[in-house]
């Protein structure tokens, strides 16, 4: 089954069960040929070679037995994405200062507040949440007791809080 009568530089080779695809460089970029074939890691072993100014070869092979007819699927499935990666780069270079507009309206509103946050010298003037709680607190073994905890974690911190003791210990003596 021929999917397509037009010729196209492919050649399905059934034996090495892959299909070698000849792309042109002046119209498909590199970065757009490295895109297409990344879609393809799943199924293929992907082999990219060639003079980047005069023919790119893309070699797909299948990692397992492949039909001959789903081989030169493959290969226009590849050129499909060629064009889908093509457009992508098309519209991202058209988008690209209205993208960067945006990331700098907001990046410059954070950087406003930033601005603004440290221009207050006065600590005291700064209102944070009251933490009845105490849990903005660091934590540290003593608070512990009374948790459920596993026996190697209570054993850990009673060990801690002897040496704690025997530490204070020493320091009063």
């Amino acid at each position: 089954m021929i999917l397509l009568d037009v010729p196209v530089p492919i050649d399905v080779e059934e034996e090495k069960n892959q299909v070698v695809i000849s792309i042109n460089p002046k119209i498909y970029p590199l970065e757009v040929i490295y895109s297409a074939a990344y879609v393809f890691l799943d199924k293929f072993y992907t082999i990219i070679d060639g003079d980047p100014e005069t023919e790119i070869i893309v070699k797909l092979k299948a990692k397992e037995s492949t039909s001959k007819e789903d081989l030169e699927k493959a290969a226009f499935e590849f050129h499909n994405e060629l064009v889908n990666y093509s457009v992508y780069v098309v519209q991202a270079a058209r988008n690209k200062d209205i993208r960067k507009a945006i990331v700098e309206a907001a990046l410059g509103t954070n950087l406003q507040a930033e601005d603004e946050y440290e221009g207050n010298d006065n600590e005291e003037d700064v209102d944070f949440i009251e933490d009845p709680e105490g849990i903005a607190e660091p934590w540290t073994p003593e608070k512990a007791e009374g948790l459920d905890l596993p026996e190697e974690l209570k054993e850990d911190i009673k060990e801690e809080s002897k040496i704690k003791e025997s530490e204070e210990n020493k320091k009063e003596e």
